[in-house]
Parts: structure tokens; sequence; C-alpha cells
């Protein structure tokens, strides 16, 4: 990866909102575990494995980080669905088996396109509350005037 695309995309996580590094950590899950089964099909074992850990690690970073006060059910859920997760890809780097990454890329991408959906409709809300004068509040008249 080139200098400066490096810098680019630490600028981006440095300065992404939780919701936007939510999305970034799935896509970056998925684009490793998508290329850990590319080298291994081209038989770079150490590669694979590398890309393998660091799909892996995602995956265990996102149930490390689940808030349990918050979440509720959900991040219980969650917290089993990783779970599973880890347990697929476990098993795969043990038994060289390609199939349980793709299980595990399959969830990554249905939770994400999930939480694209779930940002777009909170971003909505926040737009339209901010679009919408506070009560008691004068409103604006065509000109600026009041």
């Amino acid at each position: 990866m080139s200098y400066g695309l490096k810098r680019y995309k630490t600028s981006q996580a440095n300065t992404a909102s939780k919701e936007d590094l939510l999305i970034l950590l799935y896509e970056g899950a998925i684009r490793f575990l998508e290329r850990a089964i590319v080298e291994k099909e081209s038989k770079r074992l150490s590669e694979h494995k590398m890309y393998l850990r660091r799909g892996l690690a995602i995956v265990s970073e996102l149930q490390a980080t689940l808030d349990f006060q918050k979440g509720g059910d959900l991040a219980i859920q969650l917290f089993e669905l990783y779970s599973y997760m880890i347990d697929r890809l476990t098993e795969a780097n043990i038994k060289q088996d390609m199939e349980q990454i793709r299980v595990v890329i399959k969830n990554l991408n249905t939770l994400l396109e999930g939480w694209r959906v779930a940002v777009r409709q909170v971003q909505g809300q926040a737009a339209a509350a901010m679009a919408t004068p506070a009560e008691g509040a004068p409103r604006r008249l065509a000109g600026g005037a009041y």
C-alpha cells in the first residue's frame, strides 16, 4: 500500500464516527477473509494465515466492544453470532476448510447491510430533527425575516 493511501486510511479511521467506524470494521473483516481464501487457493499459506488472523481479530474486537448495558438483547445476540463466527474461523484454520470462511463472510455481509440501513435511518432522523425548528423558536420566513 502506498504511503499516501495508508495515511488517508489512518486519517479516515481516526476521524470516523462510531457508526462509520463500525462499517469500516465490517468491510475490513470481509476484505481480509476474502483475501485469505484467495491466498489459500494460490497456495500462499503464510499470507492466507495472516489474512485469516486479521479477519478473526476484527470479529473478536467487534465482540469485545459490545455494550450489554445499552445493547440489551441485541448485544447478547451479536455476542453469540460473533462467537459462532470465531468458532467457524478457528475450524477453518485447523481443517483448512475455506467453506467455513465463506459462511462467516456471508454472515458479515448480512450484518453489514443491516448496519448500513440502520446508520442511514439514524442519520436521516438526525438531519430531519436539525431541519425542524425547536418548539417555541421563531420560524424564518423567505428572505431570512422573522
